[in-house]
């Protein structure tokens, strides 16, 4: 089970660090201006943010687990901000070009450019929140003990890898990230269904 909470937790990171935002923006500009080893440390920065915020957010979870009352109403809400995740993405129209970033990025402030717009994206607790709910609650991970650790690197580790897959396309993620179907809708109707999904279990 630990290791299927590594893996689970890899995949539905490095798939939902796709859609495009000012993280992976911000790296593809790095590599298109030849700056790929600051791009490296801005993702590497990233990253640590990311496992940071989900190791808050995973916590909150547990807490919310341990108080029954409370967990019971959580997870209508859980279900119903996946929705709202789902319709989001559907009804999404930024790709690479309309995101705007900073274009000033050097390499000797990749590192800590990349700490500054991660924990400027706290967006990412609620993202999270909704998913970890949803995964534990279906059995597709574990977060107790050991499991919790191995959810945090596999979380953090997705967006890595994702960034750096980001910094070694370049401008060809520009054109990828223009791809409304492929970037948005897919995504969207997933979390759309999960969220029906769990509404409906809930409520049978």
């Amino acid at each position: 089970m630990i290791l299927q909470t590594l893996i689970v937790a890899f995949v539905v990171s490095y798939i939902g660090s796709i859609p495009p935002g000012t993280i992976n923006v911000s790296v593809m500009q790095l590599a298109i201006l030849n700056k790929r080893r600051a791009a490296v440390f801005f993702a590497l920065a990233a990253s640590v943010v990311e496992f940071a915020y989900a190791g808050v957010t995973v916590q909150f979870h547990i807490f919310l687990n341990n108080n029954e009352v409370i967990a019971d109403y959580f997870r209508i809400i859980t279900s119903i901000a996946l929705i709202g995740l789902g319709l989001s993405n559907i009804l999404s129209k930024s790709t690479a070009s309309s995101v705007k970033v900073d274009t000033k990025l050097t390499g000797r402030h990749g590192f800590a450019r990349g700490l500054l717009l991660g924990f400027l994206n706290p967006m990412t607790i609620p993202f999270w929140l909704a998913i970890t709910t949803y995964l534990e609650n279906d059995q597709w991970i574990n977060v107790s003990e050991f499991g919790f650790w191995m959810y945090l690197i596999g979380l953090s580790s997705g967006t890595f890898c994702l960034l750096l897959t980001v910094n070694a396309l370049g401008k060809r993620f520009s054109k990828i990230s223009d791809n409304q179907f492929l970037v948005h809708k897919v995504p969207g109707f997933l979390l759309l269904g999960l969220g029906i999904y769990f509404l409906l279990k809930l409520v049978l």
